[in-house]
């Protein structure tokens, strides 16, 4: 089977993972004078970007969940602690929208009674430690002009940074809503499987420590928190004391269905100018999310992509093709957002399994010989190689987002059991998304290297 070129990063780009980039109509003579120009496809851009928090018509299909929020976060506005929460649900299906939207609201109320609410949403997949989280969560709520008090990335205890926290809450605020976004991902599962137990994960202990801050004394302010996660069983893991201590109630937000998706476009459509999208645009759209089980970012981002495709070709109007090109960088993005955030060796071993089965004719491999490839791709780029049972607990959090799938299997009494791992999305995709990574870009996938793969699933 052809390479499409000798890297990763020559993969994505031979297989079009960045075409929606990249203009194909003929360069102008004067490059900057796209600047002067009036946009042919939109008129207004942002309302197609996904995080951004729209006005309370735009949210479809949330009145009942938008009401549970807010009541929720009510108490913040006389500067009362309101009740932990966490809410569940699969990507996409509003969680972090909602709990912004009723968030800027609580504090505009808030600032209407004179009272100091601070509202800081943290993406828990991107700081991956109670210690970054607790950094990230002082400097945003931070103002030194005020406090004197300093944020250092590093050099100081977590129990310093916390001090600090409740210093700047002390000094600035009656009431604190924090809302810890993807909180799973402070916990991933190869801690789980390892020495590591419930209560010494990280998640459990920030809970615990913001869930008492009230009683400790430590802060005079209000302090809700709340935890949005992906997956429906989060609270099942989570340490009895921080169960106890935070003693959050759930709230689950169903998918949106295809009906639900299309209106939620159609509310998105003022983005365009007007007669530049076709019929088929907006429910081919809502059809392609719907099949990824309802996601409403997806929907959004796609129908924004298409438009991209659209003003790159130099089209008139947007039309079923731009979606269905569009749709194909999508996937690429769709596990690029899955996999942000996960250890680059973690994504190593990832591309390890997709070149497995991209370049032989077989679709599960054993432990042994995904670890025997992910060494050599590891060695072509200079990084440190994890032990296998450390690189093969990494992947379980591929397995909790539903793209890896692993399984201890016997082959008979002789030879006793091993595990066995398969991929559940296109091998082809996962190539592409790590091929993004500026860092693994270079991982070869010659015929050198091709070589090798067969080499290592053949002993």
């Amino acid at each position: 089977m052809s390479t499409d070129g000798d890297t990763l990063g020559d993969f994505a780009t031979a297989h079009g993972a960045v075409a929606h980039s990249r203009a194909t109509s003929p360069p102008r003579d004067d490059p900057l004078s796209v600047l002067d120009e009036p946009d042919p496809i939109f008129t207004d851009e942002s309302l197609l970007d996904p995080n951004v928090v729209p006005d309370e018509e735009k949210i479809v299909g949330r009145n009942e969940q938008i009401e549970t929020v807010a009541h929720r976060l009510k108490p913040a506005i006389n500067g009362a602690s309101g009740k932990g929460t966490l809410i569940l649900g699969k990507s996409g299906s509003g969680k972090t929208l909602v709990t912004k939207y009723v968030g800027r609201e609580v504090v505009q109320r808030g600032h209407d009674a004179d009272v100091d609410i601070g509202l800081v949403v943290i993406d828990c997949a991107q700081r991956r430690s109670e210690t970054q989280t607790v950094i990230r969560l002082a400097s945003q709520l931070n103002d030194p002009t005020r406090t004197n008090v300093t944020i250092p990335h590093s050099g100081i205890s977590t129990g310093a940074y916390y001090d600090r926290l409740w210093t700047i809450i002390n000094e600035l605020y009656d009431a604190i809503i924090i809302v810890l976004d993807e909180i799973d991902r402070l916990a991933p599962n190869e801690a789980l499987q390892s020495n590591v137990t419930p209560e010494e994960a990280d998640d459990s202990k920030l809970l615990m420590q913001l869930s008492r801050a009230g009683e400790e004394d430590d802060i005079d302010a209000g302090l809700t928190v709340i935890g949005i996660s992906n997956d429906l069983k989060y609270g099942d893991r989570l340490d009895t004391r921080v169960t106890s201590s935070f003693a959050p109630d759930d709230l689950v937000f169903d998918a949106y269905d295809a009906n639900q998706l299309r209106d939620i476009l159609n509310r998105r459509a003022e983005a365009f100018r007007d007669g530049v999208l076709s019929d088929d645009v907006l429910p081919l759209c809502a059809a392609f999310a719907a099949q990824e089980h309802g996601d409403a970012r997806r929907a959004i981002d796609l129908l924004r992509l298409a438009g991209e495709v659209a003003r790159d070709e130099g089209a008139e109007q947007v039309t079923e093709d731009h979606v269905r090109a569009a749709n194909d960088d999508a996937e690429v993005t769709r596990l690029r957002d899955l996999i942000r955030g996960c250890p680059t060796q973690a994504k190593i071993a990832m591309a390890a399994l997709a070149a497995m089965e991209h370049f032989t004719d077989r679709s599960y491999f054993k432990a042994t010989e995904m670890y025997r490839v992910y060494r050599a791709f590891a060695d072509a780029i200079s990084a440190d190689a994890l032990g296998q049972k450390r690189i093969t607990d990494q992947l379980r959090e591929y397995e909790t987002l539903k793209i890896v799938d692993m399984n201890r299997t016997s082959d008979g009494y002789r030879e006793g059991t091993h595990l066995e791992l398969s991929l559940l999305d296109d091998p082809s995709l996962i190539l592409q998304s790590v091929g993004l990574d500026d860092r693994l870009s270079d991982i070869p996938i010659n015929d050198a290297m091709q070589h090798r793969i067969q080499r290592a699933i053949e002993n």
